[in-house]
């Protein structure tokens, strides 16, 4: 699935680089069977990050996007990010683009959408999240230091609806290979805080992320939460003291919720009628953050 969907891209010029990183299941047969239509590297078992950095040197073109193997981008993922870099000019390459994406089960059956959703995640810090909560806002109004303290706060931008400039790893380096997960966190904080970049959020819902017990988030997830926190100030350690400590304090009192998510639940038990929708919106300068 994951292969067909990249190949069925309607961007008339997507380049497909399969890493593969030590796969012991049928993953190899499996390539080999598209060889003809996409690029097979093989490598011993390194990790996710090690593959990423793998493909980034084997690809020859302009933008690196990539996907993970349980994961399918819809048809217009690669058409529409390459649209919003296109109207951003040379601006362009100093951005993560990102998108909105689904949800889906082992089956490949859509267990969340953007509208509404009561399945239930936890996130980077161990709190209990609906998949509402999980799915990234429009941050393009904010300034850059609203968007990395959000960024700080949390982790938002999935990986596989990204795509960014490959001019990225000459000035700010590879995914770090250390990490064990995360490393899209990591790569997002650094770029960002460090090195000026700035997430900018695509209107299009252009990839399902697909939800399973056996993946690292859910079989590993003391682990994860305590890497997040390393991750976090391993990017602070290197600020000038006085922006860490504004940046730490902010992310502190940052409340993630949705207006709509904070209205459900304090009408759940009197009203079955709450707004579908909610928009975010920044202060022009500085904080609270406000919502509508």
């Amino acid at each position: 699935e994951c292969i067909r969907s990249a190949l069925d891209q309607t961007h008339p010029d997507a380049e497909i680089v399969a890493v593969d990183d030590g796969s012991t299941d049928s993953s190899p047969e499996i390539l080999r069977g598209y060889a003809d239509r996409i690029r097979v590297v093989s490598k011993p078992n390194g990790g996710t990050a090690s593959a990423l950095n793998r493909g980034a040197r084997e690809m020859s073109g302009d933008w690196f996007k990539w996907l993970s193997a349980d994961d399918i981008l819809r048809p217009h993922a690669v058409e529409a990010l390459c649209r919003e870099a296109g109207t951003l000019g040379a601006g362009s390459k100093k951005c993560i683009f990102y998108a909105d994406h689904g949800f889906i089960d082992e089956r490949g059956r859509g267990i969340a959408t953007l509208e509404d959703s009561e399945h239930e995640f936890i996130d980077e810090l161990g709190k209990r999240i609906t998949a509402l909560e999980c799915l990234s806002g429009d941050y393009n109004r904010m300034s850059d230091f609203e968007r990395n303290v959000i960024l700080f706060h949390h982790f938002y931008g999935h990986g596989i609806t990204s795509m960014f400039h490959r001019s990225i790893f000459a000035e700010c380096g590879p995914f770090d290979e250390a990490l064990p997960f995360s490393e899209d966190y990591e790569f997002w904080l650094r770029c960002c805080v460090l090195h000026g970049y700035r997430m900018r959020y695509v209107a299009a819902n252009i990839a399902d992320n697909r939800i399973h017990p056996s993946q690292l988030s859910a079989t590993r997830r003391p682990e994860f939460v305590e890497n997040g926190e390393r991750i976090r100030r391993s990017v602070l350690d290197q600020l000038p003291a006085d922006v860490a400590a504004r940046y730490a304090s902010e992310a502190a009192r940052y409340d993630p919720t949705p207006r709509l998510v904070r209205i459900r639940r304090r009408a759940e038990g009197r009203s079955r009628v709450v707004p579908r929708f909610a928009t975010w919106r920044g202060a022009r300068d500085g904080f609270p953050l406000s919502r509508e």
